[in-house]
């Protein structure tokens, strides 16, 4: 029989055997950093819906026929752009704005277009609220809610949600994918600054003062910083084609009148941030602008720093649906143009037998007046 004694002494020893082992000193195992998964960017809305011919147009009083809208629906368009100033409101008692989207809902011409194809849209200053505004309009909240209510936003559109009307689409029919990103150009965009007596020559013997001058401070911005970090990411998104709406012209050069050489900065940008996304492709995504605003059509090319066809910007402006002006801006980046008549613009993407994208100007009476390959 083991004495009591050493029982004890031995389950002593183990004791201290085991704390030991506990409160060692060895080396803690190293930390696993566990990485959030990356997610490739989206856009806002995905639809479920081939799209190889786009259409677009500006700049429509809603009580005036619109004859153009007919040509546009007989091109067979898979989706329209309205571009902005899509009723001319210009006030500041938004049920005026109210009124001028109801008379645009029954226009005839409108109905057959909103019964033929999907309508996309964006604005500009006469249907924002007010002449050439920015982010001082004060009924801007109002007439967003006016604006999403009329175009019938799906319930869950990211825009209803956040300041501006800024918003993105991915047309994915399986067998090519457009993106289409539409630009606010009003709320965020700080006060123009206004010419200082420069007089310019327009077309048609034409000459004009010029509202406003370029800004120089680095700090001006045209589309904010919310929708610049939004825009930042949606140059990511996978597509085959990707189309950048803007209310006013992006490839036109400075003629004194609205257009986003008021704010090269913005402008510099913007080329810099689709050089940067085309450089982290496999394959640069082909990007065209469409624009409004000036009431004629032309198209302007903006040629890429180093030279690539990948990273020139192509823009295609088509305006008016019923307006009209006296004469067109000088514009030493215009390729085609300007037509002077009512017209509406169209896309054709990947169509077999033309160029992957061809850019084309309608008029009213149904003639072809500009066919011009964006990319061969």
């Amino acid at each position: 029989m083991i004495p009591t004694h050493r029982i004890s002494s031995v389950l002593f020893l183990i004791c201290c055997i085991s704390t030991s082992a506990l409160f060692s000193c060895k080396p803690e195992p190293k930390a696993i950093i566990l990485r959030k998964p990356t997610t490739k960017p989206t856009a806002d809305l995905i639809v479920r819906k081939e799209v190889r011919t786009v259409a677009f147009g500006s700049c429509a009083h809603a009580e005036q026929p619109m004859p153009v809208l007919d040509v546009a629906i007989r091109q067979k368009p898979d989706v329209f752009v309205w571009l902005g100033d899509n009723v001319y409101g210009d006030t500041e008692d938004i049920s005026t704005l109210e009124d001028q989207y109801e008379t645009l809902g029954q226009n005839p011409h409108f109905q057959r277009l909103d019964s033929a194809t999907r309508l996309l849209a964006t604005w500009d200053d006469h249907d924002y609220g007010w002449n050439d505004a920015g982010r001082h309009y004060p009924l801007k909240e109002e007439s967003k809610d006016v604006f999403l209510d009329f175009w019938e936003d799906p319930r869950d559109a990211p825009r209803k949600n956040r300041e501006g009307i800024y918003m993105s689409y991915l047309f994915d029919g399986g067998k090519q994918d457009v993106h289409v990103i539409l630009l606010d150009t009003r709320t965020f965009r700080d006060d123009l600054v206004r010419s200082q007596s420069i007089i310019l020559k327009g077309s048609n013997g034409f000459s004009y003062m010029a509202d406003y001058e370029p800004h120089r401070g680095e700090d001006s911005t045209l589309l904010g910083t919310a929708q610049w970090r939004w825009l930042k990411k949606q140059l990511h998104v996978q597509a085959d084609y990707r189309i950048i709406a803007s209310s006013t012209q992006f490839g036109a050069e400075w003629n004194g009148y609205e257009s986003w050489a008021n704010f090269p900065n913005e402008q510099q940008r913007m080329l810099e941030l689709i050089e940067e996304a085309n450089q982290k492709q496999a394959t640069p995504i082909p990007t065209v602008f469409i624009s409004g605003d000036v009431h004629y059509a032309e198209i302007s090319k903006i040629k890429s720093r180093d030279g690539s066809v990948a990273n020139a910007v192509v823009d295609v402006t088509a305006s008016g649906i019923t307006s009209t002006w006296d004469f067109a801006t000088n514009n030493a980046n215009r390729v085609a143009g300007p037509i002077m008549e009512n017209n509406v613009g169209i896309l054709q993407l990947g169509r077999p037998g033309k160029a992957k994208i061809m850019a084309e100007i309608w008029d009213a009476t149904g003639q072809l007046r500009v066919e011009h390959s964006v990319l061969p």
